[in-house]
């Protein structure tokens, strides 16, 4: 079973605040003093990289728990939080969503070489952002080769990529940080039902990366939502993805790219 976990930046609320409104409006809340405390239940921690604000994390989630995302990301916008360019919205997935190295490492070349694509689905300004990198083909193509070896980790220690492979010994997962912050549920939702997609097809053997239809390896600081609809349509007719999820996320990807 895929397992989902989802890191919500954001401002003008504090650790204290969305720890107390969570708690009131129905969602169990915790506020540890360790940021990687392992907890059942919502977190509300420091981040340093949010001046005002807080990181609202949420526990080990499955397909059928996602949609908690939706009260806790409502609670906190009544609360008056609100996101900025300073902010993101992680999305973890357990390693027990892939078979091995070998799916790891094609998810790796599938997630780049697509990672035009992706990017129609966030805001412009993640394509620069110094904590999501993106890797160019020689640089992903060596990760892959790298995690084939028999490691999950990035090879050169960094965690603040695109996708980053430094939460596989430190949590179990892979980590996704292109998207922007975000306090609408049902997007967080989407984007995480898309990322686990990625890695489904990759597990099944699927080289998008070699898919010249999908125009792979272009520009990744590019946005192309014409490549976009042919992936979500790849992953809907592998059955990777929901239909109706795939169709929501068309609609996401015209509006941004105008």
């Amino acid at each position: 079973m895929t397992t989902f976990g989802m890191e919500f930046e954001i401002q003008g609320v504090s650790v204290q605040k969305a720890y107390r409104v969570l708690n009131e409006g129905g969602v169990n809340c915790e506020m540890p003093n360790s940021q990687h405390v392992t907890s059942e239940n919502w977190k509300a921690v420091y981040d340093g990289s949010v001046s005002n604000g807080a990181e609202v994390v949420s526990p080990i989630l499955n397909e059928h728990r996602l949609n908690e995302a939706v009260a806790v990301t409502k609670i906190l916008k009544t609360a008056g939080a609100r996101v900025d360019l300073a902010t993101g919205f992680h999305v973890h997935i357990g390693l027990n969503a892939f078979n091995g190295n070998d799916s790891l490492a094609q998810f790796i070349l599938n997630y780049y070489s697509m990672h035009h694509a992706i990017s129609s689905l966030v805001a412009p300004s993640r394509l620069t952002n110094r904590f999501c990198k993106a890797l160019e083909q020689h640089e992903a193509e060596a990760e892959a080769e790298f995690v084939r070896g028999g490691r999950t980790v990035s090879r050169d220690g960094n965690r603040y990529k695109s996708l980053n492979l430094m939460s596989t010994e430190r949590h179990g997962t892979v980590e996704v940080r292109l998207h922007q912050g975000t306090l609408n549920g049902v997007k967080a939702i989407a984007w995480s039902q898309f990322i686990a997609g990625l890695i489904k097809i990759s597990v099944n053997g699927v080289q998008l990366n070699e898919n010249e239809n999908l125009n792979p390896w272009a520009n990744p600081r590019l946005r192309d939502s014409d490549s976009c609809a042919l992936l979500l349509d790849t992953l809907v007719s592998n059955d990777c993805l929901n239909a109706s999820t795939a169709d929501w996320l068309k609609v996401r990807a015209r509006t941004l790219q105008g």
